[in-house]
This record gives structure tokens, C-alpha cells and sequence, in this order.
């Protein structure tokens, strides 16, 4: 696309504001409407003026790490496959090995993309961040970075030739994107488990910030389980994220896409927004690792992702939220696709969905992450909470539409 959006959500089950009188439920405050430009997405193209200028008169404004900057590729030499971290590395050892031997895999990705106006066609030229999961040219990085690309480039941290690169799969409701250059024999990355991530610990960011090829920013894991409020500039909804990374290592516009590292060199998140102040540093954003590992592995195997479909619009409530509304933590349910599974099996507007099989419905497991799991057409028991009482029902998800 021709600017990168201020958020791209993934929602397997849509998201709704709570029905009145209970609160919207976001640690997020909304962001500052922007009005696109003729033509184009209205963070898309990032100038460095214009993201300035974003800025001014804007407390808090959320954006992506937007792409479109253009720089001159830089070369470095190549480096062995990243070895073990020991417990005996100091912080400063960490960041130089995960740096030198991670950021091998770390590639830059230049696209092309057209203007829709249909009055004035011209091309618009962006940056984004990516990394390579199979040495056969399997690249992993951010939907909305590749998004409607009529051409694709790959440059590597240790080549300044460029590769073509072509599509393999895409999920906009994540914004994970898999692409793939002609090569073999390249370094790659492992994915970490980021469902173990601890509150604290190091963070390091790689990618092209502001069109800087292979720049490494440092920081912790700021927060786990945030919930984020997404607007998309192409319809001026709100929509939520759930389950992404908080970080304060820096990441700014041409990060989106490069990985978010533990100090092993292995991904444990995908970088992809950035919540700008209007003045000092702003919070960076990762998608959950675990989750984008599994909708990548799916790209990689057959080109798209199987959903499993319940048929329910959900608000997630905390604890806080729960106790304000005299309900319990789970998904409360806002609106129930007509036929749906959901619908079938007898779930209810106003339910509070608190368990799937085994698993509770909190924070740290979302209902959208928790189906997941499941592949379409499986049974499974879901325990609602109505007028004061738990049941459990039986349903078979279906695929999403």
C-alpha cells in the first residue's frame, strides 16, 4: 500500500465496544484522527517532515513504523550461525553477539507500490524490515509492508545486490506476510517461545529504522498480554490487538516487519507499531511471537491460514472490568453470527465465554489466540457464564469466511 496503517489488527473472532452502559475496556487511548491525502493511506508514506508535523498538536498519536524513507543500502561481512548465550554474558556481550550474528538474517525490503488515485498515477517508494526463517529464501515480516507491492526487493546485511522477491502468502488479519528470494544457503533465525517471556528482560530490536540498514536498538520486555486499540485509515475503525509486546527498545519508521529478539538471537515478536508522545521517546509494539510463528508456518505450507470460526463479537474483560460490570473474566459476547456455530449450539448475547476445553479466557489467553489451537471442524466445550451461573455447551468450529 501506499503509507503503512496506524495499526493492522488480528482478530480471528471481530471485537466490539461493550454495549452500554459498560466501558470500553483499552489501556490505549484513542488516537488523533488523520485525514489522508487524496489517493493515498495517511500514515503510509512517512517523510521525516511529515511524520513531524504528525506529531505537533497531538498528545499521544499511534502509528506504524511506516517504511517509506529512502536510503542508500549498506554492506557488512558475513557472519557464523548464531551460538548459545550463557548466563555468564554480561548485557553488553549479549547485544554484540545477538547484533553481529542474528543480524545476518535480518534483511531490508524495498517496495514499489502505485498511487489508486485514478487521476494521477505515480509510484511511491517504501522500506520495511524482514527475517529469513529457511535458508532456501523464506522471509517472515509485516503484512502491511508488502501490502498491494507491485515489486518486491530484498536486500541482505551482507549483499548490496538486490533480490526479487515474490510474494508466498499473506494474512492481513494478523499482518504477518511471507515472501521469498531465489537463494540458498542463507543464515536464519530461530523462533523463542514468547509465551515465556518475563517482564524485564532484554529486548533487542534489528532493522532499517528511517531507512538505516541493519540498526540494532536495545531495551526490556516493557509488558506482556497488552490489548492495543487499532484505527485503520482505510474504513476509520477501531479495532483491537490483543496479545502484543510492549518494548522500550527504539523503533521507528522501517522497523515494521524485523524481528524483536531475546538475548539467544531467537524471535520472540515481530515489530510492527509504534505509540508516539508528542515529545520524548515513544512505546514500540511487537505481535506475539508464538502466534505469528504459527500463521508463518501455514504461509509457508499452503499459501493461506485455516481460521476456525465460532460466530461471536466479543469484548474481553479483565479483572477490572469484570468486577465493575459484576461479571467474570472471560469474552463477553456482544453480537452472534446468524447459522453460526455459535449460534447453533445455543451461546447468547450477553454470555461471558470463561473456558474453551481446558483452557481459561484472560488476558494472557485471549479467546481469539485460545481457538487458534483448534483447527476447523474440531468439537469443543465452551463454558459461558449467564444469570449468575457457568454451563458448558458443545460446539464444532467451522472455517472462517
Amino acid at each position: 500500500m501506499a503509507s503503512e496503517p496506524q495499526y493492522l489488527p488480528p482478530s480471528t473472532e471481530p471485537v466490539s465496544p461493550l454495549p452500554a452502559p459498560l466501558p470500553a475496556f483499552s489501556p490505549v487511548p484513542s488516537p488523533v484522527p488523520v485525514k489522508p491525502r487524496r489517493g493515498m493511506k495517511p500514515v503510509a508514506v512517512v517523510i521525516l517532515s511529515a511524520l513531524v508535523g504528525a506529531l505537533v498538536g497531538a498528545a499521544v498519536t499511534v502509528l506504524l513504523a511506516p517504511r517509506f524513507i529512502k536510503v542508500t543500502p549498506s554492506g557488512n561481512t558475513v557472519v557464523a550461525p548464531l551460538g548459545p548465550i550463557n548466563n555468564n554474558l554480561t548485557e553488553e556481550s549479549a547485544v554484540i553477539n545477538v547484533a553481529s550474528q542474528a543480524g545476518s538474517a535480518v534483511v531490508e525490503i524495498k517496495t514499489t507500490v502505485s498511487s489508486p488515485d485514478q487521476f494521477v498515477q505515480q509510484e511511491q517508494h517504501g522500506i520495511g524490515s524482514g527475517f529469513i526463517v529457511r535458508s532456501d529464501g523464506y522471509i517472515v515480516t509485516n503484512n502491511h509492508v508488502v501490502e498491494n507491492a507491485k515489486q518486491l526487493q530484498v536486500i541482505l546485511r551482507d549483499q548490496n545486490k538486490p533480490y526479487d522477491a515474490r510474494v508466498i502468502g499473506t494474512s492481513p488479519d494478523d499482518d504477518v506476510a511471507v515472501i521469498k528470494i531465489e537463494a540458498q544457503n542463507l543464515p536464519t533465525l530461530n523462533w523463542g517461545e514468547s509465551n515465556s517471556l518475563k517482564v524485564g528482560q532484554l529486548a533487542i530490536a534489528i532493522g532499517s529504522p528511517l531507512g538505516q540498514q541493519n540498526s540494532v536498538t536495545k531495551g526490556v520486555i516493557s509488558a506482556v498480554h497488552r490489548s492495543v486499540q487499532v484505527p485503520d485509515p482505510t474504513t476509520g475503525n477501531t479495532e483491537d490487538i490483543l496479545n502484543a509486546i510492549q518494548t522500550d527498545a527504539q523503533i521507528n519508521p522501517g522497523n515494521s516487519g524485523g524481528p524483536l529478539l531475546n538475548s539467544a538471537g531467537q524471535v520472540v515478536g515481530i515489530n510492527f507499531a509504534i505509540e508516539q508522545a508528542q515529545a520524548g521517546p515513544g512505546l514500540g509494539f511487537a505481535l506475539d511471537g508464538d502466534t505469528a510463528r504459527d500463521i508463518a508456518t501455514q504461509l509457508i505450507t499452503t499459501g493461506h491460514v485455516n481460521r476456525p470460526f465460532l460466530g461471536v463479537t466479543y469484548q474481553q474483560l479483565d479483572e477490572t472490568a469484570a468486577a465493575a460490570n459484576s461479571l467474570v473474566v472471560g469474552a463477553l459476547v456482544t453480537n452472534i453470527t446468524a447459522g453460526s456455530p455459535a449460534d447453533r449450539s445455543g451461546i447468547k448475547l450477553h454470555d461471558v465465554i470463561t473456558r474453551v476445553n481446558d483452557q481459561s479466557i484472560d488476558d494472557q489467553h485471549p479467546l481469539r489466540d485460545v481457538l487458534r489451537r483448534y483447527a476447523p471442524g474440531t468439537k469443543v466445550s465452551i463454558t459461558v457464564y449467564r444469570n449468575g451461573k457457568s454451563q458448558t455447551v458443545q460446539v464444532t468450529l467451522g472455517t472462517q469466511p
